[in-house]
């Protein structure tokens, strides 16, 4: 599928001086982590994504040719309490994340967003992982891109009950039990009509 990104942006990016930056957005349960890699709070889509020195690192976003899903890892610094407290006590293992790339105008100091940042990266938090040396923490977020859901088995059945979980009174696959071990000759008992020139 063809992407496409505004005119400006392109010619920003084509310009002879660039302020790029990434925003994250994390859903967590209690509540969407909106984090950015500028020094201001930037508004993206009207939400507030603040200037945030816990991002630090990134990993390489890559896309193959062939459909497989290619994850990514983002490290963050967890002095925040309410970063570490999430990454703590949820759940985190299938939260969506959704990684941003945009520049800023270099028209001036102004921190204007040029178009809409582009999303490069969307998937899902595999496994989150907490290191403390001491004096700092990071966690660390392991992310398969969403991709990954077409590699998981898929657990629905032709039966009437699968069928009714979805449709209910629905009776499409009513007989399907019965039919299993069923023999079937086709074309048994009939007669085929002769044919005529």
């Amino acid at each position: 599928m063809a992407r496409s990104i505004g005119s400006t942006f392109l010619s920003q990016l084509n310009s002879s001086e660039i302020r790029p930056f990434y925003a994250i957005k994390m859903y967590f349960s209690s509540g969407t982590l909106l984090l950015n890699t500028t020094y201001n709070d930037l508004v993206i889509g009207g939400n507030t994504y603040l200037a945030s020195g816990h991002i630090l690192d990134i990993s390489a976003i890559s896309e193959s040719s062939d459909t497989r899903a290619v994850g990514m890892n983002i490290s963050l610094n967890s002095i925040d309490s309410s970063i570490l407290s999430a990454g703590l006590t949820e759940d985190t293992a299938g939260m969506v994340v959704e990684v941003y790339f945009g520049v800023l105008t270099t028209t001036s100091n102004a921190d204007a967003i040029v178009d809409t940042p582009y999303k490069i990266f969307e998937g899902f938090i595999d496994t989150m992982v907490l290191n403390e040396d001491g004096q700092n923490s990071t966690l660390k977020f392991s992310i398969e891109n969403k991709l990954i859901t077409l590699e998981r088995p898929t657990d629905r059945r032709f039966t009437d009950q699968d069928q009714q979980e979805l449709f209910p009174n629905d009776k499409g696959c009513e007989f399907v039990t019965s039919l299993q071990d069923k023999s079937v000759a086709w074309g048994a008992g009939v007669e085929i009509p002769a044919k005529t020139t």
